[in-house]
């Protein structure tokens, strides 16, 4: 952002990716074998050590695990926002369209941030910049990428507050971030990040700190977006509930890799890797009726030093000696979906009842 409030004209982010040949009829995004690790003093970081998915149109796909797990470092790579260093991408593609997000320079990847793909952050009050008000901020994307005057510009700020129902736009739009209640702040970021009409939105725990009814509004309100829309979403969550009814597909990751994948009826009426029974079995759902929840005992592991063999097998109460000893492999299980785990199969018969 400008600090000084001067004309964005006189920094406008050049936009001009015309060198670049996006395929039409490629996946949205493909990540393929993604491996990210940060380089600290106390030791090496393996944030990422081997995502792979693809996003389609109009797809909503969950990104689901613990704190710690890798979810959000996944998502910065594809943004091309990880600091290096300490950060480094070590191996893998992220391909937008066909092309290789990480093969383009630093002015090319900034003309597809936000243009092509954008980002909710987590933290709605700490992503906004406390200083200029809500709807400067979403006009300043209009003014730095496409050039658009301060009048067009405040008046696409106000349609975007009008477009996730922020009640009074054009009185709204020049309050700061902390005359917002939390659920409006991250709607104003839903405006901000869909300002300039990406294809693919990456929402990192877009309900974090909500309470209850204003996660299913936002929610709903991501929904009815993609609906309009046909962007491809990414939804990063700790919570499976939080995306029940709104994701096509999840992909649940654990020490930095990927557990699990498959379509939402799938992982959550028979899970076929251990640490997806354990979120499902955390959850606690209607039906249990003051029944007692089920938590995963002990922490994830430390990512500077994951354990040898399956890296839940400490936490697993299913593990076997081979769990110990060799590390499963992601598996195919036919119709799309994968399990890192030995005994998958076995998993996804056990009864739940």
């Amino acid at each position: 952002m400008v600090a000084d409030g001067q004309l964005l004209e006189e920094q406008q982010i050049v936009a001009d990716i015309s060198g670049v040949n996006f395929d039409p009829e490629a996946p949205l995004l493909e990540v393929d074998d993604l491996h990210v690790e940060f380089r600290l003093r106390e030791g090496v970081v393996h944030a990422n050590n081997g995502v792979s998915y693809t996003l389609n149109k109009g797809e909503t796909l969950a990104i689901v695990g613990e704190s710690g797990s890798g979810k959000t470092v996944s998502a910065q790579a594809v943004m091309g926002i990880i600091d290096t260093p300490p950060g480094y991408i070590t191996k893998g593609a992220a391909r937008f369209r066909g092309v290789d997000l990480f093969t383009l320079d630093e002015e090319e990847r900034r003309a597809i941030r936000g243009e092509r793909i954008a980002m909710i952050f987590q933290d709605a009050l700490t992503a906004l910049n406390p200083v200029f008000p809500v709807g400067w901020q979403i006009a300043e994307m209009f003014r730095s990428h496409r050039g658009t005057s301060r009048a067009e510009a405040r008046k696409y700020a106000i349609e975007l507050l009008e477009r996730v129902r922020i009640p009074g736009a054009k009185e709204r739009v020049d309050s700061y971030p902390h005359e917002f209640s939390g659920g409006m702040r991250q709607r104003a970021m839903i405006a901000m990040a869909l300002a300039l009409g990406p294809e693919v939105l990456i929402a990192d725990e877009p309900t974090t700190a909500l309470d209850v009814t204003v996660q299913a509004q936002i929610m709903e309100l991501l929904d009815s977006l993609q609906g309009e829309t046909g962007m491809g979403l990414i939804l990063i969550t700790h919570d499976l509930a939080v995306i029940a009814e709104v994701a096509d597909r999840a992909m649940v990751m654990y020490a930095g890799e990927a557990f699990e994948s498959g379509t939402i009826d799938e992982i959550f009426e028979s899970p076929a890797n251990p640490y997806t029974l354990g979120l499902m079995e955390s959850i606690a759902t209607p039906e249990q009726k003051g029944g007692r929840l089920i938590p995963i005992e002990g922490s994830p592991p430390d990512l500077r030093n994951i354990p040898r063999g399956c890296p839940f097998h400490p936490r697993c109460r299913f593990r076997q000696e081979i769990c110990v000893e060799e590390e499963p492999a992601l598996r195919e299980l036919g119709g799309g979906r994968a399990s890192k785990c030995h005994f998958a199969e076995e998993v996804v018969k056990l009864d739940r009842s």
